[in-house]
């Protein structure tokens, strides 16, 4: 039996965790990061007539609560093609949150055709005006190659911007960059101190680094309780690898005591999710 877990461990880390260096794919790359995605809701007290008497006036205001109002289906029949309308209204009247949703919309093909030219045109203008996600997105494009050349020196740059806002998920990708050294020297320290910040946001993916990094001493100190506490919290959200990670612990007592029941119960969780390495262990519990 134990040959079998032998090979999800690396020196001390969790192979299926090397997963961590592939995620977002590309073409879900906005998708997969949608909870950063708060568009806010639509204000139901003013008039629906006034509303839209002032959105067609010109007022960028009026436009982007009445978008919000078609997006959300909000008093009005749920449009979104409308609401697209009234976003770009909006945009084009230089409102910032407008320009942000349709960077977003087009990012990641919300109501309108995916297109990354136009995604960046709209976030360039919302991130002109502090809006700190559209920094985030404008990053993720950099670092992704979405429709431009891949220049992670652009990326941290987008990344840190949001960073020091408060966007989680571009903590998350800094720390990620330093920890890897992808286009910039790698320095888990700094990595550790981004992933914290994000992690204490409730970020499921810093908690999976943190877990790494405790699991292999990598900025901190090794400590494998410490290092099965973030799988565990990173598992507790639904990431699979984590599930896996805290199941394994489990079976082998890595970090924790060993608990058979407990390891099933999580690495079904992990095979539920379509993870191989968990359905493979779990048919050589059998």
């Amino acid at each position: 039996m134990k040959q079998v877990y032998k090979r999800f461990f690396c020196n001390g880390i969790f192979c299926a965790f090397v997963i961590y260096a592939n995620f977002p794919e590309q073409s879900k790359a906005f998708q997969v990061l949608e909870h950063t995605v708060h568009l806010e809701q639509a204000d139901t007290k003013q008039n629906l007539d006034q509303l839209t008497k002032a959105a067609t006036a010109g007022n960028a205001v009026a436009q982007y609560h009445l978008a919000l109002r078609y997006q959300q289906g909000q008093g009005v029949l749920q449009d979104q093609n409308t609401a697209i309308e009234w976003f770009e209204k909006a945009a084009k009247n230089g409102n910032a949150k407008s320009q942000l949703a349709l960077g977003i919309f087009y990012g990641g093909g919300i109501g309108v055709e995916r297109d990354y030219i136009q995604a960046r045109k709209f976030l360039e203008q919302a991130a002109a005006q502090s809006e700190p996600e559209a920094n985030f997105y404008l990053g993720l494009i950099y670092f992704k190659g979405l429709r431009v050349p891949r220049l992670y020196i652009r990326a941290k740059k987008y990344f840190e911007l949001s960073a020091q806002k408060g966007n989680s998920d571009a903590q998350y990708f800094l720390g990620r960059m330093y920890y890897s050294g992808q286009g910039i020297p790698q320095d888990y320290h700094k990595a550790i101190e981004w992933f914290e910040k994000s992690a204490k946001q409730g970020n499921k993916h810093a908690n999976a680094m943190l877990g790494i990094a405790y699991d292999n001493g990598h900025g901190v100190k090794k400590d494998y309780k410490k290092s099965f506490y973030y799988y565990q919290q990173a598992a507790k959200q639904n990431v699979p690898e984590a599930q896996l990670a805290v199941g394994v612990s489990y079976l082998t007592g890595h970090g924790t005591k060993k608990n058979k029941q407990e390891a099933k119960v999580w690495l079904l969780k992990s095979c539920r999710q379509n993870n191989n390495s968990a359905c493979e262990i779990i048919s050589s519990m059998n």
